[in-house]
């Protein structure tokens, strides 16, 4: 049975107002409007609805049944209009993203306050893995989209766009200062202790394969999970740190970290937006990137 909603929005309003001249003026239309809409659902479902007299509409028997329902159905309708609204409107909805620590560090942080100062009502999750591990969750829909280090594997299903430009460095505290008094090879790196991130990180794993390129394999004195841990680390002495130069800018400002300078030029590297291809992002998703620029 083919009945359009409109006529149960009209039939519910004489019910409700027991008056086909006052579902009338609710509704802005006619009241020979109101009373063709009637007789068409009355038409259509094959039955009276209401008993009409000078006194106004009451519903019959079967019409008070088909009222109950409706009236729920519509309200569950219009319920389910203003949620989207408000999701269209961002005064609700949420936003699962996956990144590295150091992402939110580096990029994150000023956009995701900026976001959330214009958009508190926004529910915003942040699922801190790596780079293989944050794509393997937005693989898994766990999260809408992922910040990560760039380059990753070729993938067809993934939308990859690059974002911030980073870059590799070594830095060393005072035990080690005097080894960025002049340029050195990279191969001398060989000849201190030097201290990586862990092997589960994609900064670690591009690097290796850069170095691995000029026929040079590093056996890391101590390996961390951290890049804020790498520079207290070199610090206090203990190695020339394998880091990220935007990372420890604030340190070789102040003098706390010296930057080790090599003949051999470093690769630019990129931290990028990754979402799933052909995956509809919802409204909150869609303005959190807008907003990145």
């Amino acid at each position: 049975m083919d009945i359009h909603l409109d006529l149960y929005r009209v039939f519910r309003e004489v019910a409700k107002s027991g008056s086909i001249s006052k579902a009338a003026e609710r509704l802005f239309v006619s009241q020979s409007a109101v009373s063709q809409a009637i007789m068409q659902l009355e038409d259509k479902i094959g039955g009276k609805l209401f008993h009409r007299s000078v006194r106004g509409a009451t519903l019959t028997v079967e019409g008070g049944v088909l009222f109950s329902h409706i009236d729920d159905a519509i309200a569950l309708i219009e319920n389910a209009q203003a949620k989207f609204a408000e999701m269209k409107d961002l005064r609700t909805g949420r936003i699962r993203i996956g990144a590295s620590d150091t992402i939110c560090s580096l990029y994150l942080l000023p956009i995701l306050k900026r976001f959330n100062g214009a958009h508190p009502e926004i529910q915003i999750s942040v699922a801190n893995r790596t780079t293989r591990e944050s794509i393997e969750l937005l693989k898994r829909a766990v999260v809408d989209i992922a910040f990560v280090n760039l380059p990753v594997e070729n993938d067809a299903s993934l939308d990859i766009t690059p974002l911030k430009a980073i870059h590799d460095c070594f830095v060393a505290g005072e035990k080690y200062a005097a080894l960025a008094d002049a340029p050195m090879r990279l191969a001398d790196l060989q000849t201190v202790p030097v201290l990586m991130l862990e092997k589960a990180s994609n900064s670690r794993n591009r690097l290796d394969a850069f170095l691995a390129g000029l026929g040079l394999a590093l056996q890391p004195a101590i390996e961390l999970g951290s890049l804020a841990l790498l520079s207290e680390f070199a610090k206090i002495g203990l190695g020339v740190a394998a880091t990220i130069q935007e990372e420890v800018q604030p340190l070789l400002d102040t003098g706390e970290l010296r930057q080790l300078r090599f003949h051999e030029a470093l690769p630019e590297r990129h931290i990028g937006l990754v979402r799933m291809k052909n995956v509809s992002l919802s409204f909150a998703v869609k303005a959190f990137i807008e907003g990145m620029a």
